[in-house]
């Protein structure tokens, strides 16, 4: 799978993801998950920065 292929496919399960969320949790849920989104956020923006120094 190319690089593009693998984003294009995040991006569909990402928008598949918010229309769920917008459809089915409840406000209290919501926050939560907006919270454990920065985290994970967090951790892949920590893996790209590995990435980029890795291929320095």
């Amino acid at each position: 799978m190319k690089f593009e292929d693998a984003g294009r496919a995040l991006d569909r399960e990402l928008d598949k993801l918010r229309k769920s969320f917008d459809e089915n949790v409840r406000p209290q849920t919501r926050q939560e998950m907006a919270e454990y989104l920065r985290k994970a956020a967090d951790r892949l923006t920590k893996l790209a920065e590995r990435l980029e120094k890795a291929q320095h």
